[in-house]
């Protein structure tokens, strides 16, 4: 993450700055935090807008954006909102700099799930299996009741070809209340890993049946069907 130029500024001026033209007067981080999340959010949720309306709606995701990554210089040991600018710069594909909020987060919070997921989801991004492996190891064993952690997991298992393993934590997830059309997806993957054709089709099928119009499941399907050889 590039350390901004105003850090020194922020830090003096504490909570009286005021900024673009608004900020709450409160020193409390997780009130203003939820504030300009449900600003940005707003905003983006606004998007699809055309013309000088849509402009003036990416102004203002700009500005509320930087007003969150404000925050945490504000506030640098506040872990939601590491894990807030964390996961903005991920969905804006800004990996990079989501991987480094991921860090500076679980240098302040090393039991920290969530943002263990989206570390680990960048690793397997960039082909780090092992570095995600390791990650997700010890998160498993500081929060072993994490049910998308053990989803996530399965998955770094999965593309390690440890496909015995991965079930494992699969069936772990799902006593754990990760939803059974997702589990049914993932285990389709592995049975398609192992060539079993049959079962991998009636996982996909029973995916498909849990959550209607999943794309990947159907794009698994389209594809073993265009191969042939599976009634």
């Amino acid at each position: 993450m590039k350390l901004l130029c105003l850090i020194t500024v922020l830090a003096l001026a504490g909570c009286t700055t005021n900024s673009f033209g608004h900020r709450p007067e409160t020193c409390d981080p997780d009130k203003r935090l939820a504030e300009l999340v449900q600003t940005y959010n707003d905003c983006i949720a606004g998007k699809s807008g055309e013309g000088s309306e849509s402009n003036h709606i990416l102004i203002d995701c700009d500005r509320a954006r930087n007003e969150i990554e404000r925050l945490s210089l504000e506030f640098p040991r506040h872990a939601p909102t590491l894990l807030q600018n964390a996961t903005i710069s991920y969905d804006q594909r800004e990996t990079v700099k989501a991987e480094r909020y991921c860090d500076q987060l679980l240098s302040v919070e090393p039991m920290n799930a969530e943002g263990a997921i989206l570390k680990a989801r960048i690793a397997m991004e960039n082909g780090n299996l092992p570095s995600a492996k390791r990650l997700l190891t010890a998160q498993v064993g500081y929060a072993p009741g994490h049910s998308m952690l053990r989803e996530t997991y399965a998955a770094v298992l999965y593309m390690s070809g440890d496909y015995a393993a991965s079930d494992a934590q699969l069936s772990a997830a799902a006593r754990l209340g990760a939803p059974a059309w997702r589990i049914a997806f993932h285990r389709g993957l592995i049975a398609e890993a192992r060539k079993d054709k049959l079962t991998a089709k009636g996982l996909y099928e029973e995916c498909l049946a849990g959550n209607p119009g999943f794309q990947p499941a159907e794009a698994r399907l389209a594809g073993m069907n265009a191969e042939g050889g599976v009634q």
